[in-house]
């Protein structure tokens, strides 16, 4: 026989090296699959982790130019409710300037039920209104104009009102003109719906507590019809008892 049928180690040989020659290029191939894939799923995994917009961008931009109009709506809005309030304030004080009651009752308290407490008693023989404690010097209507009793209530306030001359009675300076303005004016209503006034006598501060001069409405000192517009309430009541004395003539 030849060598190399006896001894094939060269054959055998090649063969060894050529297959691993292609293994290795099998393995190199495999490893950069393998790399591949896991650079791809790499990829993926940061990918899935990221925070995309929720909207797209012109959204996002309208959105904030719908945010910013009503943020200048709100602030014109504000300025008006401002300009509103003072407008309010002004024409209050001026009206009050022009007779305009500075309160009025809504809702008369008699027809609202129980009658409402006492806020104060007028006491036409003594000459005193009593209110929180306190006396207040009057002078009420004189026999021929007497003042009316009963429980009256308190219908409107007045800063100053213009009132005639004629319900002022003696005392009053009366000129050309037939009416007066007089501060811290309180409308009453009578128990048979007529209306009477507490009035500050201006024009005859020594008549409170020693004579009674008006034609039925009950005069008070400047200083304590002042108190006494600040303490009552359109709604309260007053009870108004007993009678001027005969004479008008106080203590």
């Amino acid at each position: 026989m030849s060598d190399d049928l006896t001894d094939p180690v060269g054959l055998t040989g090649g063969c060894a090296e050529a297959g691993v020659e292609a293994g290795a290029k099998a393995g190199a191939g495999a490893d950069a699959r393998s790399r591949a894939q896991l650079s791809g799923a790499l990829r993926e995994l940061a990918q899935s982790h990221e925070s995309p917009p929720r909207l797209p961008g012109a959204e996002i931009r309208r959105r904030a130019a719908v945010r910013r109009g009503r943020r200048r709506g709100a602030a014109l809005a504000g300025g008006a409710v401002a300009a509103g309030a003072v407008v309010v304030a002004l024409t209050v004080g001026f009206g009050a300037g022009q007779d305009g009651p500075a309160e009025r009752a809504a809702t008369p308290a008699a027809s609202r039920g129980a009658p409402a407490p006492l806020a104060g008693t007028a006491d036409l023989s003594r000459r005193l209104l009593t209110v929180a404690g306190r006396e207040l010097p009057i002078s009420s209507g004189a026999l021929k104009a007497p003042t009316p009793t009963g429980r009256m209530t308190v219908t409107a306030k007045y800063l100053n009102k213009r009132m005639p001359t004629e319900g002022m009675g003696a005392g009053a300076v009366v000129g050309r003109e037939y009416e007066v303005r007089l501060p811290w004016v309180i409308e009453l209503r009578t128990p048979d719906n007529r209306t009477n006034y507490i009035v500050a006598m201006t024009y005859n501060e020594s008549a409170p507590g020693r004579q009674d001069t008006t034609h039925g409405w009950i005069g008070l000192r400047s200083s304590d019809a002042e108190w006494l517009y600040e303490r009552l309430r359109p709604g309260d009541i007053l009870a108004v008892e007993g009678a001027a004395s005969p004479g008008g003539s106080g203590q």
